[in-house]
């Protein structure tokens, strides 16, 4: 490579490594984003465990309620029953009695019930609330390391940021224009290399996309120091292969 080429392989180089940091900075960012997401999804889980625990409380006692009322009223109809002076009116009202019986048989088994979901959901919410602080204690740890491998990176980036600036001061504006005009379009691979694809043919691609480089750019880039872009994909071209070398 030429002098040009060269410099835009280090900037290339340096480009890399930015790419890399920002990567590493932005999986931290990530990995913090995706332990609050399961905090809040683990909260509302809760929060929907609790209104359950609540509604089936309210109809447990409903039911409670509702048992009571009729067993006053079942004691009503004892006495009524024990005064009754005929036959026909003892039956209407044993007849009652009984079915006020069965109803509240019934109303208590329904609140039992209830009140066996409220203990199974509370359990639940215990089971809920063990794994909320274990995860909020986890998260704290986790942000905490990645907030001091972030200020670290951070320093990295910054430094490798006035590298890549130094080094971008010796390139032509045109061919810097171009760079990072590759840069923008292909996230930060703004170059790619040629490839000879069989030994006896002078056949070449471009690594960047896969398709075929004219022969008149592999002269230019073996024998002058010029930029030269994929007319495919608009990288920039490079050789591994000495300057000058025939084709």
């Amino acid at each position: 490579m030429g002098a040009t080429l060269d410099a835009l392989h280090r900037l290339q180089s340096i480009e890399d490594r930015l790419r890399s940091v920002r990567d590493q900075i932005e999986s931290k960012r990530r990995t913090v984003k995706a332990r609050q997401s399961r905090i809040a999804a683990i909260e509302k889980q809760n929060a929907e465990t609790q209104q359950i625990i609540r509604q089936a409380q309210a109809e447990s006692d409903r039911f409670e309620l509702d048992r009571l009322t009729r067993e006053e009223h079942v004691n009503k109809l004892r006495e009524a029953l024990n005064r009754t002076k005929s036959n026909k009116e003892y039956a209407a009202i044993l007849t009652q009695l009984n079915t006020e019986k069965a109803d509240m048989l019934k109303l208590e088994e329904s609140a039992l019930n209830a009140l066996g979901r409220v203990e199974q959901e509370k359990k639940k919410e215990a089971d809920l609330r063990a794994i909320l602080e274990k995860e909020k204690t986890q998260a704290a740890e986790i942000a905490r390391t990645s907030a001091e491998a972030e200020g670290r990176l951070a320093k990295q980036l910054a430094a490798l940021e006035q590298e890549r600036d130094a080094a971008a001061d010796g390139i032509p504006t045109s061919v810097l224009a171009m760079f990072r005009r590759a840069c923008e379009r292909h996230e930060g691979e703004a170059m790619a290399l040629v490839e000879r694809v069989h030994p006896k043919r002078s056949e070449y691609v471009c690594t960047g996309c896969n398709m075929s480089v004219p022969l008149e750019i592999i002269n230019s880039l073996q024998s002058r120091d010029e930029v030269q872009m994929c007319q495919i994909c608009s990288r920039i071209l490079y050789l591994e292969v000495p300057a000058g070398a025939a084709v």
